[in-house]
């Protein structure tokens, strides 16, 4: 399929299942719409006319509808059609129950003003093993025959290819990652269409396993991986994500959904902050990619779901603006599981995570029920290291630490051999400092 004919724009009509009845090319002209066997789009479906409504393409751009008195009649975005009714790629038409939207190469007309130029590719990825399945997309192992070198191949699954929200969602979570070149975020190779029409992205393909599989690996009596993941290494881990994060910041971006399971290990020593299509730009960003694809398409980027690592201001019952200070809450929390192999809030649903955030239930991580903590020198929790974690997850921003570099430098303090327990005096001076003693 060459690359020209992908790019056409298409009139395609779907019942109310999302069912294809009918797709056509448009281009400038008429066309007749209804079951009668001589209309230019014919739609075989009970609540069309036979000769329904009249689509006119005056440009690509510019599209009018009319009704041609049908029996179940005609809507643009819920409103009866009088006349001729202009119509633009965003538009809803409603013809009797089925419905009227506009495609190129199968993904929605709407969104192609976020998309770069040059989007569609001819094939160069040889597919290999399913790495992650999720709700919508998967990664699989692949190999760039272009440049010879073994990638991790992103899909959106087909099922969501239709959905413009789902689509955006997917794009943006690209562009942005790519935005953030550190060693600590993977670096987003391509992101295109492949020959079956999937909407695709490649990455660096990085072998490992996240913190938090490590972290219920630990917790699971795993003595082995606990000798080798002991607190050194794991704060080492932390820190990485933590300069990640920070470096982020630099940039007005604040990831908005870290957890453990964000954090990838690889095998020799690297840590990358992943899933980053929950991020946000922060109110004050005036870079010049902050008037990319949000302000082209008007969509800011999904809400994440809350977790045990998610701050108040994020939940329902208490929003607020989300801060840098949303991202050090997070990572309190991850210190805080880091700590006691368990997350600071339990719940088997974010119903029951949210009402243990609102009755404030997070006590310090040393007075945290725990067992077999073998990760830890002496199975004993740093109280130190409590108190950095529980400061950073104060219920309100303003009590938190400033900066994910102001909370590093007291965990590289302590880890300096400075912390309460090896040197009183001085930790008194910092607990002081953490408004905890």
């Amino acid at each position: 399929m060459r690359t020209s004919l992908l790019r056409h724009l298409e009139a395609v009509v779907r019942d109310s299942s999302g069912r294809h009845l009918a797709r056509c090319l448009v281009r400038r002209g008429r066309y007749v719409i209804g079951q009668d066997r001589k209309n230019e789009i014919v739609v075989d479906e009970p609540s069309v006319s036979a000769k329904h409504a009249r689509l006119t393409v005056i440009h690509e751009n510019e599209f009018f509808i009319e009704d041609l008195q049908s029996a179940n009649g005609t809507l643009v975005d819920g409103k009866p059609v009088a006349g001729h009714a202009p119509v633009t790629l965003e538009s809803k038409v409603e013809l009797g129950g089925t419905t009227l939207e506009f495609q190129r190469g199968g993904l929605p007309a709407s969104i192609f003003a976020a998309l770069p130029r040059s989007f569609f590719r001819e094939a160069r990825y040889d597919i290999g093993e399913l790495v992650v399945e999720g709700r919508t997309s998967t990664i699989h192992a692949a190999h760039d025959t272009s440049l010879m070198r073994h990638i991790a191949l992103k899909r959106l699954k087909p099922d969501y290819q239709a959905n413009g929200e789902q689509v955006l969602r997917f794009i943006r979570e690209a562009q942005l990652t790519s935005q953030l070149q550190h060693p600590g975020v993977l670096p987003i190779y391509d992101l295109g269409l492949n020959e079956q029409m999937e909407l695709f992205c490649t990455t660096r393909f990085v072998e490992g396993e996240s913190l938090g599989s490590i972290l219920d690996r630990i917790a699971d009596g795993d003595d082995e991986i606990a000798s080798h993941q002991s607190l050194p290494v794991l704060l080492s881990i932390f820190q990485k994500a933590c300069d990640t994060v920070a470096f982020a910041h630099s940039r007005n971006i604040v990831h908005c959904a870290l957890r453990p399971e964000c954090i990838m290990v690889g095998n020799f020593g690297e840590v990358f902050v992943t899933n980053w299509g929950f991020a946000r730009r922060t109110a004050n960003d005036e870079s010049p990619t902050t008037n990319g694809m949000e302000n082209r398409s008007g969509f800011m980027g999904p809400v994440s779901p809350i977790t045990a690592f998610s701050a108040p201001e994020q939940t329902p019952t208490w929003p607020g603006e989300f801060t840098v200070q949303t991202d050090v809450f997070a990572l309190g929390a991850i210190l805080f599981r880091i700590l006691t192999l368990q997350p600071p809030v339990t719940g088997d649903s974010q119903e029951e995570i949210l009402t243990q955030m609102m009755a404030r239930h997070i006590q310090p991580a040393h007075l945290a029920s725990r067992e077999n903590l073998s990760h830890l020198p002496g199975g004993r929790i740093p109280e130190a290291l409590s108190a950095i974690a529980f400061k950073a997850m104060a219920p309100r921003p303003a009590e938190r630490f400033a900066t994910v570099s102001k909370m590093q430098r007291l965990v590289i303090a302590w880890q300096a051999g400075v912390g309460g327990e090896r040197n009183g005096s001085i930790w008194k001076q910092v607990g002081g400092l953490l408004n905890l003693r």
